[in-house]
């Protein structure tokens, strides 16, 4: 369960708000919540750039308990709200993005009432984070054929984006890319089975694993390689289902084929997790990652475009605070 502290009394709120995320659509909702949060009695702060947030944070390695920041914005806008605040700092999504997945999971509303009311009741609870390379992820990290679709995307962006807008990067994607290997190295790492599948739940409940209960540092090699903190992934696809955002460790989830058939045939296997009992599939847990690779192979950050192998990811338990949706 996430370590649950007892409710913030909130009398300050600051709005970061990110201008390109998703469609665009909803953003009446944050002048609204700015009227409601300001008619209760807070001071309502909206900041629309990090300059101007990390102005208003200075060197402060602490906010103050009855100070909530609100995220409105993506995954990708979270995750990078997130590493911009001091550690403590009550967080509450607000979902503007295009996958929304962090929100998804922990059934956050884009409605202001909604927000109002998780500001105002909302129990503080910790979550896991994981840092990529210096750089601060909520959900996932992945290098790779879908790394390169974001990537493409993230090349000829130039402003609200929906589903539809990959559709040219992925086409572009399944044409070019070469589907390199990657090299994972993992410390604190140990072999997970599919024996059996028991997901997490959105309170953060452990799941009962198959993984061994020595741990080492474990070498793997694939063409697809994704790291999970939360069991989510684009369009709802169950390609981690047990990872836990509460358990101190990271999912890493090899998928070893590389070509665009094998995608298929793994896309295939999603229901009902068929994918993870494949052969050609392995699965660890870990504190500490490496990803490597003799070719140019892009990485991606809670669906932004981060950059070339190699990285270094690690998670960062209970490192986050987020108000539960009082709702």
């Amino acid at each position: 369960m996430p370590a649950v502290e007892s409710k913030r009394t909130i009398r300050e709120v600051w709005i970061f708000t990110s201008p390109k995320a998703g469609t665009g659509a909803g953003r009446g909702e944050i002048l609204r919540l700015i009227e409601l949060c300001r008619a209760e009695g807070m001071v309502c702060r909206r900041i629309d750039n990090l300059a101007e947030l990390a102005e208003r944070v200075g060197q402060a390695d602490h906010l103050p308990d009855d100070v909530a920041v609100v995220g409105a914005g993506g995954d990708g806008t979270l995750a990078l709200l997130a590493g911009q605040l001091p550690q403590g700092t009550a967080l509450i999504p607000m979902p503007m993005g295009t996958e929304n997945l962090l929100a998804r999971y922990y059934k956050y509303s884009r409605e202001a009432e909604d927000v109002l009311a998780t500001i105002r009741r909302g129990e503080a609870m910790k979550i896991d984070a994981g840092r990529a390379n210096g750089r601060l992820f909520l959900v996932m990290v992945t290098a790779g054929f879908d790394a390169e679709v974001v990537r493409a995307m993230h090349l000829t962006r130039r402003g609200h984006i929906n589903r539809f807008s990959y559709a040219g990067p992925l086409w572009r994607a399944i044409r070019r890319y070469a589907f390199p290997v990657i090299n994972a190295e993992m410390e604190n790492a140990a072999p997970v089975s599919s024996a059996k599948l028991v997901g997490a739940d959105t309170n953060g409940t452990a799941a009962k694993r198959g993984a061994s209960s020595t741990t080492q540092s474990i070498r793997t090699s694939g063409c697809w390689m994704m790291a999970f903190n939360l069991p989510c992934y684009a369009a709802s696809l169950p390609i981690e289902p047990e990872a836990n955002g509460n358990d101190g460790q990271l999912d890493l989830i090899n998928l070893t084929y590389g070509s665009v058939i094998a995608g298929l045939r793994y896309l295939m296997a999603l229901p009902g997790g068929r994918h993870l009992k494949r052969s050609d599939v392995f699965r660890f847990q870990a504190t500490k990652i490496s990803w490597s690779s003799l070719s140019r192979v892009p990485y991606q950050i809670d669906g932004d475009y981060a950059g070339r192998l190699p990285v270094q990811i690690e998670v960062l338990p209970d490192h986050v605070t987020l108000l539960r949706p009082a709702s």
